[in-house]
């Protein structure tokens, strides 16, 4: 009788170590996947910084070439004659003015 309690006592310890031991690995896994999904999320986060930073630029050179274009343009009216110089220079300081 004592062999079999000891035995069940033995067997019980085992079950309970084991249980232990699955237990740990499942919150080793569960830890390793949200250190998984931190890191996904950081690389969204700069992936998205970037693509606004990429948005930004073209608007900003798309400003100055549309600034130098209205220069030019005025430049070309001064050349031809079509507007005096004092014109010119107005146009000139009204448009730099706005930026």
């Amino acid at each position: 009788m004592r062999g079999r309690i000891a035995s069940a006592a033995i067997g019980a310890s085992v079950a309970k170590s084991r249980a232990s031991a699955a237990a740990g690995q499942q919150a080793q896994a569960a830890q390793a996947q949200q250190q998984q999904a931190q890191q996904q999320i950081q690389a969204q986060q700069k992936q998205i910084e970037t693509l606004q930073q990429q948005q930004q630029q073209p608007q900003q050179q798309s400003q100055q070439e549309d600034l130098t274009q209205k220069l030019q343009k005025y430049a070309d009216l001064k050349q031809k004659g079509l507007i005096t110089e004092e014109e010119y220079q107005k146009l000139k300081m009204e448009l730099l003015s706005k930026t």
